[in-house]
């Protein structure tokens, strides 16, 4: 159930129930469907992958950040939720900084569906992600073109 709330913004649940109240069915009934299907241990596990992911770790890095961001080769796609609270703004935008050919988007920037605008659940986010990442593989790709 923790990870229905974390990842849901408060405009998310103000555009979803007009009446506040009406959210805590809406609660009950995921913590219903989810109970069943929630495995604790996988939070954790991935809760302490996500913690411990860290890409100044790369072999010959030495802890540096900043230089295994610069040593990426490949064109790049950052795509950033508006007010994500798993995973906040500053984190990528940083993080592309140091990434020489980097394309940052931010999904659907007229709506604010954090976390769950990858998730496919509102469609104005599903197909602005079809159109980021249309763009960015057809410029990748050059339109189709064969690559080497």
């Amino acid at each position: 159930m923790t990870a229905r709330l974390a990842a849901r913004t408060p405009e998310m649940y103000r555009y979803q129930f007009q009446n506040q109240l009406d959210v805590l069915p809406w609660l009950k009934q995921s913590e219903d469907a989810a109970i069943p299907l929630f495995d604790a241990n996988d939070w954790i596990y991935q809760t302490w992958a996500y913690d411990r992911h860290d890409v100044g770790t790369t072999p010959g890095m030495n802890g540096d950040y900043a230089a295994a961001l610069r040593k990426i080769k490949a064109k790049t796609l950052i795509m950033i939720g508006q007010k994500d609270l798993l995973n906040p703004e500053w984190e990528p935008l940083e993080a592309s900084r140091y990434i020489r050919d980097v394309r940052v988007v931010t999904i659907s920037p007229q709506t604010v569906t954090g976390h769950a605008s990858a998730g496919g659940i509102f469609p104005a986010d599903v197909d602005a992600l079809n159109a980021d990442i249309t763009s960015f593989l057809d410029l990748v790709t050059q339109r189709g073109a064969k690559l080497r």
